[in-house]
């Protein structure tokens, strides 16, 4: 009986485990969107602002980074960093690519939620 119950600690704790690491990425991500909705927003009216912003979503990801990087995996993560590392550039040429790489930077973290989600099939 001492084995049933250990194996049912077990699965709790599992099940702890992935709804608080689930929890982190999503508070991680609504976090993450707010900034580049809020830069593409931005965008379209003040490039100087648009600036400061993207600056200050620079320095979000590092920390993003950092947190995430115990869950998730980090060639996705990576993706991200480059992308991320990418919109200073763009947005000094004045480039068409500023919006659709925001899109992007979204859609990857949106990708990394997605595939921490626990699936019976992905715990046994």
């Amino acid at each position: 009986m001492k084995r049933v119950y250990i194996c049912l600690m077990i699965f709790v704790m599992m099940i702890g485990v992935s709804a608080a690491s689930l929890r982190l990425i999503y508070v991680s991500n609504r976090e993450l969107f707010s900034r580049l909705d809020e830069i593409s927003v931005v965008y379209e009216n003040d490039r100087k602002l648009a600036a400061q912003k993207v600056r200050d979503l620079e320095e979000y990801w590092g920390k993003y980074y950092i947190r995430i990087s115990f869950v998730a995996q980090s060639s996705t993560l990576d993706d991200i960093s480059y992308s991320v590392a990418k919109l200073a550039p763009l947005l000094e040429k004045d480039s068409d690519e500023f919006i659709p790489e925001c899109r992007s930077i979204r859609h990857w973290a949106y990708l990394v939620y997605v595939s921490q989600f626990p699936h019976l099939y992905s715990v046994f």
